[in-house]
């Protein structure tokens, strides 16, 4: 399923005229080489931004990613991907602008598999941008989202072959248990407990809604 994020509003952000698009919610980063990249909730018009990601992918990265080498997202799928609501499923996109387009280079998800118990994530990453840590901030990404959303647990499956996600796993806190679906893959959990870094200003996606939600429990 894997293949290998201070939130004070700028002065500009707080204008009565500033545009819808600076009033979306998103992270900024910035990788080694200083490529800025943007990370922001799927919106549901992000359908063929995302179904390009997924068509672009090797066959090895959908498979790490989906246990499949399906070419591209089925419409259940990119409907899933692009209704957000952080109690219940939350997909970050990984954006970058080429000739004055936006252009998606990663993707996470996680869906409650129950709220609050836990929530299942997967993520994956454009093969030329692996190996960039980014894998790793989408990750962090989810976590901090879930866990304000309530979430007490994070869980995920990993092929046993994957070598470099499980070692990525292990660094960032994450154990490991056996799979019932079989060896070749294994099931990774985190329990959701203390802030273990800096959160991304996308735990502000987590709503009034999902406030509303949570205190209920």
């Amino acid at each position: 399923m894997l293949n290998l994020l201070n939130f004070p509003l700028g002065w500009k952000q707080l204008l009565p005229f500033r545009s819808p698009a600076s009033r979306e919610v998103h992270d900024t980063w910035r990788l080694k080489d200083g490529t800025a990249v943007t990370l922001r909730a799927a919106r549901t018009d992000d359908g063929e931004l995302i179904q390009a990601l997924v068509r672009g992918l090797s066959e090895k990265s959908r498979y790490h990613r989906f246990f499949s080498p399906i070419h591209e997202l089925t419409p259940r799928m990119l409907d899933r991907f692009t209704h957000n609501a952080a109690t219940d499923a939350m997909t970050v996109v990984a954006i970058v602008q080429q000739d004055g387009e936006e252009v998606a280079i990663a993707m996470a998800q996680y869906v409650a598999d129950p709220y609050p118990e836990r929530c299942d994530f997967g993520v994956v990453v454009a093969d030329e941008w692996q190996r960039s840590g980014l894998g790793r901030k989408l990750i962090e990404s989810l976590i901090c989202i879930a866990r304000a959303a309530g979430f007490e647990r994070i869980e995920g499956d990993v092929l046993v072959e994957n070598v470099p996600i499980h070692r990525l796993m292990r660094d960032m806190g994450f154990g490991f248990g056996p799979h019932p679906d079989g060896a070749y893959l294994s099931r990774v959990k985190k329990q959701l407990v203390a802030e273990e870094w800096k959160c991304t200003p996308l735990t502000a996606l987590v709503g009034k809604a999902d406030r509303v939600r949570i205190a209920a429990t």
